[in-house]
């Protein structure tokens, strides 16, 4: 028997439609959100360093295991670091992020919005909620890679477990295109936030799992 969370979440993603101009509508509206914050954020810094200790991530970043990070946890991922590069503001962190989330979140948007918002809010709070738990201490975790690498996650798991050639064909292009980028779950790059891609990529997985058997796929 299905437990009363799948069966919500069959009921849910039954009228899903896909719509292109919607898709790319919501997609490119998150994106913007996500622009809009980082640039007020770079408008009105605290200090002459620009880290994001000294702005919105210091406020509002995963602190973890602290009560004051809780916050972060839905909050951190539309945060981005500030960082002043020789005398110029380096925009690279939401640049890089950017640009993935727009390829990644389409091609999980193609199967459908809910299914997009189901994947989104629970790979969200896989890490941000696993970063809380088990991140670095004395670090503030930002930013949007790790609902990128849950998406990632997703779409190579659930290529394989829909049995269904159109996610197939995404979940090998996925793969493909970022496959050299999963090393990026392990530590690496002291400036990473390595815990939120871990705990993302493997909610990306959960949520693969979890939804094969509630609908096929487009």
């Amino acid at each position: 028997m299905e437990s009363g969370v799948l069966t919500l979440l069959r009921n849910y993603l039954e009228t899903d439609q896909s719509n292109l101009s919607e898709q790319v509508r919501v997609l490119g509206n998150l994106s913007v959100f996500t622009w809009a914050i980082h640039t007020l954020d770079w408008a009105f810094r605290v200090g002459d360093d620009m880290t994001e200790a000294g702005n919105l991530g210091g406020f509002l970043g995963i602190r973890p295991r602290e009560w004051t990070g809780l916050p972060g946890i839905v909050c951190a991922h539309f945060l981005h670091d500030l960082e002043r590069r020789k005398g110029e503001t380096d925009n690279s962190h939401i640049v890089g992020n950017s640009a993935t989330f727009a390829i990644l979140g389409l091609f999980l948007a193609l199967q459908g919005l809910r299914f997009f918002y189901a994947v989104s809010i629970a790979v969200l709070l896989s890490s941000g909620v696993g970063t809380w738990l088990f991140g670095g201490k004395d670090t503030i975790h930002v930013g949007a890679s790790g609902v990128i690498y849950g998406y990632m996650g997703f779409l190579m798991a659930y290529g394989f477990t829909s049995h269904n050639i159109g996610s197939l064909l995404i979940g090998f292009l996925t793969f493909i295109l970022y496959s050299r980028s999963v090393v990026g779950i392990f530590p690496q790059d002291e400036k990473a936030s390595w815990e939120m891609h871990l705990f993302g990529f493997l909610g990306g997985i959960f949520m693969a799992l979890a939804l094969t058997s509630l609908r096929p796929s487009f």
